[in-house]
């Protein structure tokens, strides 16, 4: 199975939904973090990401950020009103205007109140729930004294991104310390982490022998084909997935255009594609032809250019 990375900013309905209409592959998705700040009225504002009727392709588990289990029973009732029957808590965001609140990885040195906040949590939502976490926040460590806790908890499984917080997304992933940890661990684990091309996978892959499900995140931006070549689907040709890929970022574009101002698209693809340059054998090249560009239209001719000239056999 392979589930869809919550990336903020990046993996929103308008892009599941897209993908889903050109690609396959993904099973389904974790939404980008539901900050649990606000009151009932917030939490329906703030979650039109996962609201139902903008997600009509892609399964989506909504995820939940904070450390006020009152909040969070608030946001589960109604998600659970929206047919949700799952949820992710996380406990991985390594953004320090998060973790310095105690939240996202910011709660991983403090077992004892991940304890206190499940306590609450667990008994009084009608979901499964799973959490998404790292090796720690400033010590790799840290998880071994985070594992009990969670063993104790019925949870739907644990997604491990094998680095510490305060690595933000720099620096080797930590495979020693996961194996070391792994077996510890009661609930499925799903792997996420730095899995950007096929080669990627297959030696991560061989470390987890375990591990059945996948956890994809920037790698969907740099080939929209991983997850299927993962599955072994079926490939089409070269030239054939440059008209898909040429399709799939037309329609993106005039999704964006359905929901936000044209300048406000046009920043929008432009933020994209810091990661879908990747896609292409000059990455910094690419992105400059996109970064010059004014307008929709002149965005667009430009991507149409960059396909049909420099995209490389996928």
């Amino acid at each position: 199975m392979i589930l869809l990375a919550p990336l903020q900013g990046y993996t929103d309905f308008i892009f599941r939904n897209v993908y889903s209409r050109n690609y396959t592959g993904i099973d389904i998705a974790v939404s980008p973090f539901i900050s649990l700040t606000h009151g009932k009225s917030g939490v329906i504002h703030i979650a039109k990401d996962v609201l139902p009727i903008n997600n009509h392709s892609m399964p989506v588990i909504p995820q939940l950020l904070g450390n006020e289990p009152q909040l969070f029973i608030l946001a589960s009732k109604v998600l659970n009103e929206w047919g949700y029957n799952s949820l992710n808590w996380n406990m991985g965001c390594p953004m320090k205007n998060i973790t310095r609140k105690k939240r996202g990885s910011g709660l991983l040195p403090y077992p004892d109140l991940v304890r206190e906040i499940l306590d609450q949590i667990i008994p009084n939502i009608p979901q499964r729930l799973s959490v998404k976490i790292r090796l720690g926040l400033n010590d790799p460590k840290e998880i071994y004294r985070l594992i009990p806790v969670l063993n104790d908890f019925p949870l739907e499984n644990i997604i491990i991104h094998p680095r510490i917080g305060a690595q933000m997304y720099e620096g080797e992933i930590n495979h020693n310390a996961l194996q070391k940890w792994l077996p510890l661990f009661k609930h499925e684990i799903i792997y996420n982490g730095d899995i950007f091309s096929i080669s990627d996978f297959q030696e991560i892959q061989k470390k987890y022998p375990t591990i059945q499900k996948w956890m994809i995140g920037r790698g969907v931006f740099y080939d929209p084909l991983l997850p299927a070549k993962i599955k072994g689907n079926e490939i089409q040709s070269a030239e054939k997935n440059k008209e898909i890929f040429l399709s799939f970022l037309l329609d993106l574009y005039k999704e964006l255009l359905i929901y936000k101002p044209e300048n406000v698209v046009v920043d929008k693809i432009k933020d994209l594609w810091k990661m879908f340059c990747y896609h292409f054998s000059e990455p910094k090249k690419v992105f400059n032809k996109i970064a010059h560009t004014s307008s929709f239209e002149e965005i667009t001719n430009v991507t149409k250019k960059i396909i049909e000239e420099e995209n490389k056999s996928v």
